[in-house]
């Protein structure tokens, strides 16, 4: 008569235990699925989507077609030697996955391709340039829009200073943003040697 209940008693306990096991893993899982869902569902400016935003090959709606390209950084000439010591550097240019769109020659050197969404409010992404010098940790920063089926710079090259620590993603995504309408950008103060961000308001071309 013992085993009947005990048995009975045991088989609740180990229901419950698991239950309580499992309570406490999906939470976790949930929350994960809950944040990509949540990332897959931003948009524009204001919180960064889950396209491909920064890097060598970026993803947008360029000239506001509204489907997606892809824009690329490609090495078009292999340099020869040291560039400092009379050598010749590499030359790289930005192409497009949709071809009525006109590549971009930017020289020397390696680039990184930031989509910083629609700045100046015409329905297509605009990118920037972030590119590495020949020498140093000097790189450069510079803001394309298509206007009448040209690239046009709307915010002008400015310098940024890395010292040389790298950067992150999220680095470039915060140098150039939209606050109150406004777009801002954020550069080096030279004078500080921690290099000091500081805030400029940016009068699109």
């Amino acid at each position: 008569m013992n085993k009947l209940i005990i048995l009975p008693a045991l088989f609740l306990l180990v229901s419950c235990f698991q239950k309580s096991k499992t309570e406490d893993v999906n939470p976790e899982i949930s929350n994960k699925d809950s944040v990509s869902v949540k990332t897959e569902s931003t948009t524009s400016q204001e919180e960064k989507t889950s396209k491909l935003l920064v890097g060598t090959k970026i993803e947008g709606d360029f000239d506001g077609d509204g489907k997606n390209e892809f824009a690329t950084v490609t090495k078009t000439k292999q340099g020869e030697g040291n560039p400092i010591e009379d050598g010749t550097p590499d030359e790289y240019t930005i192409t497009f996955s949709n071809a009525s769109l006109k590549p971009i020659p930017i020289n020397c050197c390696e680039a990184t391709l930031i989509n910083e969404g629609d700045l100046n409010n015409d329905g297509k992404d605009d990118f920037s340039v972030f590119q590495a010098p020949m020498n140093g940790c000097n790189y450069s920063m510079t803001t394309y829009s298509l206007q009448n089926s040209e690239w046009k710079q709307i915010i002008e090259t400015f310098s940024v200073q890395t010292g040389c620590d790298g950067f992150t993603n999220e680095d470039l995504q915060n140098r150039i943003f939209i606050e109150n309408k406004t777009v801002y950008k954020l550069e080096t103060d030279p004078n500080d040697e921690s290099l000091k961000l500081i805030r400029k308001k940016n009068n699109l071309k």
